[in-house]
């Protein structure tokens, strides 16, 4: 039987193989389009004879059994934002994936978080004919897991960011926040706690968007703290390398004393254990007292301590003059350094040196703190 639906799916069947001719012989013979029409063509017909099978799903009006079983009398599946809400998790998931390990996380515990939901309210609209107890049911499934988790991150969310408020606070601003807060919260609860009949939509749009403005204001708080911090830590040392000089640093501590053979090694610079330092170079036979880097590019260089004490090896090319604004100005040292090496270890250090030796005032020179006499130039054409 050619019902209504598969005439349609019939019809676009048949426009689908003509297309196909059509393209074959337009495009000279070209394959790609006309596999692609016939496999749409084939995909229509089947459909189409699925709806002739089926005679769309129509039942006739003496087979009184099949009228309550029948497709047109089950009920529609309601409107739900579970879908987007995993297809935003799904989103959110690919970006941490590539930005940040926490953001993906975050991804993945939305996307668990929205497929639940989707499959408990997919099979609560089933449970039965009537609309409020298939709610009551759903209710009944993730109210014990939803109202805790939900509870607990508004609580986080809440604290987090009174906390980053306040902290931005001078201490007497903050307790005439704080009171001026809590009066706004007491007069809003009192109005709804006396007007009964108020609207709980209203109440919750209400509260979302207090929620949204703290956190908002928490997150930007924060923003800011932290952009103080950096601009505050570029203040104090921009361009200095910590740790450069003869002292036992932090860094120190259980540092490396091996090299990776792929390292690309431009120079190899070896304290001996009479404390006399030279540079072996690739192409030259002899110990070197001058090395030379390139300009721009990044250069390795190994250090290899073979005297008793612990010595660490400084590369400095030349200074640098900031401007802290305010017609306050500093002038720092360039340097890269590497950890403080045992005897028979090894460091290296690269560095990017962003102008010639001839345009400073000073000589680039690498050095150990601490040994006397210790020094190899350095030149950067």
């Amino acid at each position: 039987m050619i019902t209504t639906s598969s005439k349609l799916l019939y019809g676009l069947g048949a426009g689908s193989l003509a297309a196909g001719f059509v393209w074959f012989i337009a495009n000279e013979g070209q394959q790609l389009g006309s596999v692609m029409f016939a496999f749409l063509a084939v995909a229509f017909i089947f459909m189409g004879a699925i709806s002739s099978y089926t005679r769309d799903g129509h039942v006739l009006s003496t087979d009184t059994s099949a009228h309550g079983s029948s497709a047109a009398a089950q009920k529609s599946v309601g409107r739900s934002l579970w879908p987007f809400g995993t297809a935003v998790s799904a989103g959110v998931t690919v970006v941490g994936l590539i930005s940040s390990p926490g953001i993906f996380k975050v991804g993945v515990a939305l996307l668990i978080a929205m497929l639940a939901e989707w499959m408990v309210s997919n099979w609560a609209e089933r449970a039965s004919a009537s609309n409020e107890y298939n709610i009551k049911v759903r209710d009944y499934i993730v109210h014990p897991l939803e109202l805790p988790i939900a509870g607990a991150l508004l609580l986080s969310v809440i604290v987090l960011s009174m906390s980053r408020v306040f902290l931005a606070l001078d201490k007497s601003a903050g307790a005439i926040v704080f009171a001026v807060v809590g009066a706004v919260i007491l007069f809003f609860g009192t109005l709804i706690a006396l007007r009964r009949d108020v609207n709980r939509r209203v109440v919750g749009g209400i509260l979302g968007v207090v929620l949204l403005a703290l956190a908002g204001t928490g997150v930007a708080t924060a923003l800011d703290g932290e952009r103080e911090q950096l601009v505050e830590a570029a203040e104090e040392d921009h361009f200095a390398h910590r740790g450069c000089t003869e002292e036992k640093e932090y860094s120190d501590k259980k540092a490396s004393r091996a090299v990776a053979m792929k390292s690309s090694v431009q120079a190899a610079v070896i304290l001996s254990d009479e404390g006399v330092l030279f540079a072996e170079v690739d192409g030259y036979e002899t110990a070197q007292t001058a090395i030379t880097l390139q300009r721009s590019n990044p250069s390795t260089i190994l250090f290899i301590n073979e005297t008793d004490d612990a010595r660490r090896m400084v590369l400095s090319y030349g200074k640098v003059v900031e401007d802290l604004g305010g017609g306050v100005e500093k002038e720092a040292a360039l340097e890269a350094c590497t950890s403080k090496v045992e005897k028979g270890g090894q460091q290296a250090v690269t560095v990017v040196i962003p102008k010639p030796s001839s345009a400073s005032d000073e000589p680039f020179t690498i050095t150990v703190p601490g040994v006397d006499g210790a020094k190899i130039d350095v030149f950067v054409p």
